[in-house]
């Protein structure tokens, strides 16, 4: 997997780099549309020169067959331009949301001040603009190239009116970017704005039934209707500052346009130049104005993008900085010298290496494919480290290889088919006896009208706790990866159902022979059916063996503490 982007140039650069594909090809058609743009009075300068005035119809017939060629080839030019670069930035769009959303959902630790409503809305809206960059790049290149063709023009027909242009255009492009510094900073404060009023929203809306049932409604609109309020003050204030500098940009465009019809004047009473010339000229000062004033918005639209590039480079950073392990007054220092841990993927198991659980204490342990293990950790902060760097791992694996199922269950508005195997929109996805009965599922398709089809409202509002991590876990088990990692999966459900799902998941899990299942648990229920526990006390040895071993020896033992420590931890 990629490094994160430390900002938003660093990330525009990167996805500028992975679109050179679509970006070089629109680039190279749209500087042709532009280029013919500004050719466009030149010919019709040269037609009046060579057939209009002389009278000459041959020259005539190949003047309208050139012209005809030259707005075919702006046109193609414009059409697969503008094909390419909206391809660049629809592509880098989708990218991006996905990358936020895999980083979001894959995750162990989502930053605590990053509420749904904010995530989805950098996953869509900042996505979005970020990317629009890549839909206007061509266009601003080809407006610079558009220029520079116009310059030249203007050289060679009058080279005082073509210096003319080539000092007062860098000088009005250098005075319409200088704000756009602070174009980019509004842009961020809206997108701050509008991302905190989702939040709320998503708060509110998940403390629904709460909120409702002490009467604390009027609190939350007032609530939302300030942090409303609030994003549509930034949204006035990024388009009154756009709208500036749009203005500077159209006043800086007037008064070179004025300078340069100026001077174009004055050579001509000086009868320094011929008819068509002055045609010429005059048709391409009256080009410049759409590239002059395209330039002008395409700053402001990159200062947007910039503004939002820093937002997703943010969230992304966070979201890292939350699953790297934060270490304790006490374990500092051993952890700040300790290695990350590893996993490695072998033909018959899967290894996790040098994981830190103490001072000077780390730990390596298998987990054979065909095989069930449970990890209980009396340091909650040694447990927290593991599955972020599991976590971490999955990130850069597909769903196949790997999957870290988080305790927290999220469910969608859909059905239970949906939420299981995460496809919208169809009753025909299939969904195995094995992985309903294994997660205990079966029982609640017994409880609803429609089965499988059984619709569920936002965050699984209409269904139990325990429901819920049942389907979660349906989900898991349906995905099928060659690693299933499961964080406390039945919390919320009875003993009688809770060994009913153990029994089933391991049923399940080792009949495949390439499949390995670790569980963060301490339930006896899962213990049991593990083919090894790996018990990691507070201080003292670390022990790995079957639960029934693990227990026998703490009965046998008045004296060892780690066996001591593992009958109180899993005793219910």
């Amino acid at each position: 997997m990629s490094q994160t982007p430390s900002s938003g140039s660093i990330l525009l650069r990167r996805a500028a780099r992975r679109r050179l594909g679509l970006l070089l090809p629109g680039v190279i058609t749209m500087s042709i549309w532009q280029v013919c743009e500004a050719i466009v009075p030149v010919a019709i300068g040269i037609v009046v020169d060579a057939a209009i005035i002389p009278l000459s119809l041959p020259m005539l017939i190949a003047s309208i067959i050139g012209i005809g060629l030259l707005f075919t080839l702006l046109s193609l030019g414009y059409r697969f331009g503008a094909r390419f670069c909206n391809a660049a930035r629809e592509h880098e769009a989708h990218a991006l949301r996905v990358e936020l959303t895999h980083a979001a959902l894959t995750s162990a630790n989502l930053p605590p001040d990053r509420a749904s409503g904010e995530v989805l809305s950098i996953a869509s809206a900042d996505a979005d603009t970020a990317a629009q960059s890549f839909a206007q790049l061509g266009r601003g290149i080809a407006s610079v190239l558009g220029m520079i063709a116009a310059a030249v023009f203007l050289l060679i027909a009058d080279p005082v009116t073509g210096l003319v242009v080539l000092i007062a255009v860098p000088i009005g492009l250098l005075i319409v970017a200088l704000p756009s510094r602070s174009v980019s900073a509004k842009a961020s404060a809206q997108l701050e704005a509008v991302a905190r009023a989702g939040r709320s929203a998503s708060d509110l809306m998940h403390g629904l039934r709460v909120i409702k049932a002490m009467g604390g409604e009027p609190w939350s609109v007032r609530r939302y209707r300030h942090t409303s309020d609030e994003a549509a003050d930034a949204g006035i204030a990024t388009g009154e500052r756009t709208g500036r500098l749009a203005g500077l940009g159209a006043l800086v465009m007037s008064v070179v346009l004025a300078i340069v019809l100026i001077v174009a004047g004055l050579r001509l009473l000086e009868g320094q130049m011929s008819v068509g010339a002055l045609i010429g000229i005059l048709g391409m000062t009256a080009f410049l104005t759409e590239p002059m004033r395209a330039l002008a918005e395409i700053v402001g639209l990159f200062a947007q993008s910039h503004g939002a590039a820093q937002r997703i480079s943010q969230l992304l950073t966070d979201i890292d900085e939350a699953d790297a392990p934060i270490p304790t007054a006490a374990t500092s220092q051993a952890r700040t010298t300790a290695p990350a841990p590893t996993i490695d993927f072998s033909e018959e198991a899967v290894g996790v290496r040098s994981w830190a659980v103490g001072e000077e204490r780390t730990v390596d342990f298998t987990t054979a494919f065909g095989a069930l293990t449970c990890i209980v950790a009396e340091d909650p902060e040694s447990e927290t480290e593991l599955l972020a760097a599991l976590a971490t791992h999955a990130r850069g694996t597909g769903p196949d290889q790997m999957i870290v199922s988080p305790h927290t269950v999220d469910l969608f508005e859909g059905t239970i088919r949906s939420n299981i195997t995460m496809i919208l929109g169809t009753d025909d996805a299939p969904v195995t006896a094995e992985v309903l009965a294994a997660s205990g599922a079966d029982e609640l398709l017994g409880l609803v009208d429609a089965g499988l089809d059984h619709r569920i409202q936002e965050l699984g509002g209409n269904l139990s706790g325990g429901q819920r991590q049942r389907v979660a876990l349906a989900r898991a088990l349906h995905a099928d990866p060659r690693l299933l990692v499961l964080h406390e999966p039945t919390t919320a459900v009875d003993a009688v159902t809770e060994a009913r799902i153990s029994a089933g998941l391991k049923d399940l899990r080792t009949s495949r022979e390439s499949a390995a299942t670790i569980v963060f648990t301490s339930a006896p229920a899962f213990l049991a059916a593990a083919d090894s526990v790996v018990f990691v006390p507070t201080t003292g040895p670390v022990l790995v063996g079957g639960h029934a071993e693990l227990l026998a020896a703490a009965d046998a033992s008045a004296v060892d503490a780690s066996a001591k420590a593992y009958r109180n931890a899993v005793t219910r």
